[in-house]
């Protein structure tokens, strides 16, 4: 098990890197232009005080008290000239910002003002804004009002330059966060088919129909958290899906808890499962009720993921403490640990950021993308050897099953199969027919040539039994020299001729192997003719309706009356 499961993970880690590799090179985009990016030189007024020769990574210090919404900075810059380019354009993200942007004291592009007005939530944005290409010697001017008290906690650089190139810089600048999010996000969708494939037949999976909706989420989080997905869908709510697919985290990570039989406090568990559906239910019925911004109620969620957090840690350490022999079970908390634990890093380090202890960078690092990415690859060789152990678990016990109702030489099926038909027809009210036959001369076969041969004698006579009656009923051996067929549908069959048919079968094998002389005696009933009894007393006529064919054979050829 242990060797199967490092060679799925070595493939699928060498399949995901080569995927990278491909992904890393295909992105590795040039530039055809020149470009530049705006750090430093700003002038920057805030409130009444005007700085000079600001960077950008300093404005955040220029508060003299925290900003609060409402609050506004106005960031200036003589524009150098870089060459005579085409389609020129300004790239810039605000944070939590309505902007507006200024060309020589020209309005030339503005996002948010009408959602700050109405009090709407204004997110993290992208914007690309688009310059006349006669911009020499221009003076280029954002104004910015803050919508959320921490939307000044840092500020994104500015890029300046050709506006597909631009396009190609910031695609190319995230296409970590990018690959991964579409790689859990297509991973997810394929896991998730297979599970719905298979969890008819193997209800176990139903784990597997989170965990990939996990990696779903996961995917789509890391694109609108990065920004990356309005570069591909026109879309303005991209930080509300970011909060919203935030939210959805804690609420799987119970349910796979659940599933995984990790909690033995089931009651506590469901009371923390409803808490965490009951809160983003609630910060959603607050943002679209009353306008309460997804960042303000943000510290609910954070309580939900500490506890989360926590849960799974004892889980994890449970589980290693016990040594558990279902090393299965562990690959799956291990990658459970792994992605909780780079989620709680994810989160100290944006909280770091907001209170300015930490770079801006290590927020928007996808520390989150890494974990998943093991808590992907766990997932998808947890489910690979279930189903590899579960398949041959269920073929070792249809083995068994087989062995048990099959009859160990001929393979028909054997008494206790036949048992458990004849019950069945207990419970039909077809007219079915039974017919009794036993094998003529098998212990002087025996006798005189060996079991082998005797063996022989009934593995031919199987052959010709079901042979000739397999595609109307079930054949069976219920004893040594002893078979029974049981046809359900008989009132349209001519049961004399079917047994005509296999007397003359075995007169041919008589003809071609003459060594001795193969016959049976068969007698057969139908229900009709035991009404108000049941299949046993039809087998009994069969049965006695048989001995007395086997009687007149007997006489007929001369031999002791058991041969």
């Amino acid at each position: 098990m242990r060797k199967r499961l490092l060679s799925i993970i070595a493939l699928s880690g060498i399949t995901v890197v080569v995927i990278f590799l491909a992904c890393f090179w295909f992105l590795d985009m040039t530039h055809d232009y020149p470009s530049v990016q705006f750090n430093s030189n700003w002038t920057v007024r805030v409130g009444n005080e005007e700085f000079p020769h600001v960077k950008l990574t300093e404005i955040n210090t220029l508060f003299s008290v925290p900003p609060k919404r409402g609050d506004t900075v106005i960031m200036s810059l003589n524009m150098p000239f870089i060459g005579d380019i085409p389609l020129p354009a300004i790239v810039f993200r605000t944070n939590y910002s309505a902007i507006k942007c200024y060309l020589d004291g020209k309005l030339i592009y503005e996002y948010g003002m009408d959602k700050f007005d109405n009090n709407k939530f204004v997110g993290r944005r992208y914007h690309f804004i688009t310059i006349p290409r006669n911009y020499r010697k221009s003076y280029l001017t954002f104004k910015l009002t803050a919508c959320e008290k921490d939307a000044f906690t840092f500020f994104d650089p500015v890029y300046f330059g050709n506006y597909p190139d631009l396009l190609t810089f910031i695609i190319s600048n995230n296409q970590f966060v990018i690959l991964i999010g579409m790689f859990l996000f297509t991973f997810g969708l394929f896991l998730l088919t297979l599970s719905l494939l298979f969890v008819t037949y193997l209800p176990e999976l139903k784990i597997q129909i989170f965990a990939s909706l996990l990696c779903i989420n996961i995917g789509f989080y890391l694109m609108c958290y990065s920004n990356m997905l309005s570069l591909f869908i026109n879309t303005d709510i991209e930080t509300e899906l970011e909060y919203f697919t935030l939210f959805l985290f804690v609420p799987l990570c119970y349910i796979i808890l659940y599933f995984m039989n990790e909690i033995k406090l089931k009651k506590t568990m469901i009371c923390l499962f409803i808490a965490s559906i009951v809160v983003p239910i609630l910060q959603q019925f607050l943002y679209f009720m009353f306008s309460i911004h997804l960042k303000r109620t943000l510290v609910l969620f954070d309580i939900n993921a500490l506890i989360i957090y926590v849960l799974i840690v004892y889980c994890f350490v449970r589980t290693i403490v016990k040594k558990k022999a279902l090393f299965i079970e562990n690959l799956q908390m291990i990658g459970m640990f792994a992605l909780s634990t780079s989620g709680f890093i994810h989160l100290i380090g944006y909280t770091l950021t907001t209170i300015r202890v930490l770079p801006a960078q290590t927020a928007t690092f996808p520390m989150i993308g890494l974990g998943a990415i093991i808590f992907a690859m766990s997932q998808l060789a947890y489910y690979l050897l279930y189903i590899t152990k579960t398949f041959a678990q269920k073929k070792e016990r249809e083995s068994l099953v087989h062995l048990a109702y099959a009859d160990g030489l001929t393979d028909l099926p054997n008494r206790a199969s036949a048992d458990r038909e004849m019950k069945a027809l207990d419970r039909s009210q077809r007219d079915y027919c039974i017919i009794s036959i036993d094998l003529n001369g098998l212990k002087p076969v025996n006798d005189k040539m060996g079991h082998p041969e005797g063996d022989k004698y009934i593995l031919d006579f199987s052959k010709i039994l079901t042979g000739t009656f397999a595609q109307h009923g079930m054949c069976a051996r219920i004893g040594g020299d002893e078979f029974l067929v049981i046809i359900k549908d008989a009132v349209s069959l001519d049961i004399d001729d079917l047994i005509s048919r296999m007397n003359s079968a075995l007169d041919v094998m008589n003809a071609i192997y003459p060594d001795y002389v193969r016959s049976v005696a068969a007698g057969y009933a139908y229900r009709h003719e035991c009404p108000e009894k049941g299949s046993h007393e039809v087998y009994l006529l069969a049965d006695r309706r048989m001995y007395e064919n086997k009687k007149i054979m007997h006489e007929k050829l001369g031999i002791d009356a058991r041969l």
